[in-house]
């Protein structure tokens, strides 16, 4: 069994990080919502096509600075060598910013190609350079098994901030390139947050400079990442960008809102892998098997148990969730619940993909994402130039779910570790409580309003599933919980 101070640790992050994520998802949703009402139509998939060109080729430019930074970091202090550490990650920022230069101007070069979307992508890849650099200060203080400084700037700050940006030169006349500007502003203000906190954090480790050994070592680490990670990226998103040669301007919107819904679903399960990250590093490092398989196989389950009732409430309520974009978009329903699975799948896989990366095996990790990414684009292709929305949707859920499938297998044969208890079958009673409230809220609602259908709805739902959920807690985590909650309260009555 891991040590329960590694599940405390865990679970006390994880628990810290519920009420940031909440803010996340809103900031995240809002963003959509201020694009989708007050850009001209097409606005939002123009918006929403650019800046996520740009994040994938940051990914992808970073050099795999960022997990680099993670597991060199995670390492040093589990083996008590730190006083190299502040200059190693330097180091690192240094080639993720140099890297992603680069790879900006080649954006801008390359925009032309896009015809329409010219402009707007290559206003975009100016914050390819200060996403790159934030993720690598941010990835530097997740080694410390630190989440804060990531919830605050990557999950609440930067979203915030481009929405308040937004608002205000949307308000001063600005359009969909204003939209993208804001973009760029708010990566930047992330990039200066992001290494405030590390060195904040890093004080006291000392200045030894980090030898070429140490930089040649992340370096081999990282060259297999900066292409996976792009691949990586383009999982998310080259659906998109096939449906956007097939479908219509407002059929893109209306795919473009249903993917980003059903991208939030994986908010808890990105920060919960974020956060798994460093334990895998070390605990791989120092030859805890044992520990690391039991710590996988919780965070696993509790990713799946948050995820859960989210995919519910989202497939029961789909209209009325994508009714807050505006009228019409109820339309891609359908779509949004194939979305839902695949994703659903994602988040049962837990974090195959990070413990493949943190054990050192970058090549293996690059190999699945070409396979992903060229199955979903062989199936989208014929599937959305078909069947629309729905097409490019299975398309995704495929590519996702599959490639998932295929690193479980890769893990349990390479680490000797999977995540599956008989423990997880007690998930399906909350999950049957939270789908009979929801349909039941649903039915009561009828005609109502969509912000009052999709609240009562979601309600209903979360409720019952947090009501029932004790019934599925294990004996361990029931412990760690109750000794969360005395030392809340014992703080709360000093």
């Amino acid at each position: 069994m891991a040590p329960v101070s590694d599940h405390r640790m865990l679970l006390s992050g994880t628990a810290l990080n519920v009420a940031g994520l909440a803010a996340g998802v809103v900031a995240a949703y809002g963003v959509q919502l201020v694009f989708a009402r007050q850009l001209p139509t097409g606005g939002l998939g123009l918006v929403t096509v650019a800046v996520q060109v740009a994040f994938v080729a940051a990914a992808g430019s970073r050099f795999g600075m960022d997990l680099a930074t993670v597991r060199e970091v995670a390492i040093g202090v589990g083996a008590a060598d730190r006083a190299h550490l502040r200059s190693l990650v330097e180091r690192c920022a240094l080639i993720a910013g140099a890297a992603s230069v680069v790879v900006g101007l080649l954006l801008v070069a390359l925009a032309p190609l896009t015809g329409g979307h010219r402009d707007t992508i290559a206003i975009a890849a100016a914050s390819v350079p200060f996403a790159a650099v934030a993720n690598t200060y941010l990835g530097a203080t997740r080694g410390l098994k630190q989440m804060s400084q990531t919830l605050w700037v990557y999950w609440i700050g930067q979203p915030l901030a481009w929405i308040v940006i937004a608002v205000a030169v949307i308000a001063l006349g600005g359009g969909t390139d204003a939209a993208v500007w804001s973009y760029d502003a708010s990566w930047l203000l992330a990039a200066l947050a992001a290494w405030r906190m590390w060195r904040r954090a890093a004080a006291g480790m000392g200045d030894e400079p980090a030898g070429r050994d140490r930089i040649r070592a992340a370096l081999r680490f990282g060259a297999p990442r900066a292409p996976s990670a792009l691949l990586a990226q383009a999982l998310f998103w080259a659906d998109l960008w096939v449906l956007a040669a097939y479908a219509p301007p407002g059929e893109l919107d209306t795919y473009s809102a249903a993917s980003r819904l059903a991208q939030v679903v994986l908010l808890f399960l990105t920060s919960l892998n974020l956060l798994f990250s460093p334990f895998a590093a070390d605990l791989h490092a120092r030859g805890h098997r044992e520990q690391l398989d039991a710590l996988f196989k919780s965070a696993t389950r509790w990713a799946l148990a948050a995820t859960i009732p989210v995919v519910i409430v989202l497939c029961v309520a789909a209209p009325d969730a994508l009714r807050a974009f505006g009228p019409g978009y109820e339309s891609g329903e359908t779509t949004l619940r194939i979305l839902l699975v695949g994703q659903l799948v994602n988040a049962a896989t837990g974090s195959v993909g990070f413990i493949l990366i943190m054990v050192g095996r970058t090549g293996l990790d690059l190999l699945d994402n070409a396979l992903a990414v060229a199955v979903l684009i062989g199936l989208a292709a014929p599937l959305a130039s078909g069947h629309g929305m729905e097409g490019a949707a299975i398309a995704a859920a495929v590519a996702i779910g599959s490639v998932n499938l295929i690193r479980l297998v890769q893990v349990h044969r390479i680490v000797h570790i999977q995540p599956y208890s008989a423990d997880y079958l007690l998930l399906l009673v909350p999950a049957a409580a939270c789908a009979a409230a929801a349909l039941a809220a649903q039915a009561l609602t009828g005609d109502a309003r969509w912000w009052f259908s999709l609240l009562v709805v979601g309600a209903a739902g979360v409720a019952a599933y947090v009501v029932v959920a004790p019934v599925a807690l294990t004996g361990q985590e029931r412990s760690a919980m109750q000794g969360a909650a005395r030392r809340i309260t014992n703080r709360s009555s000093r």
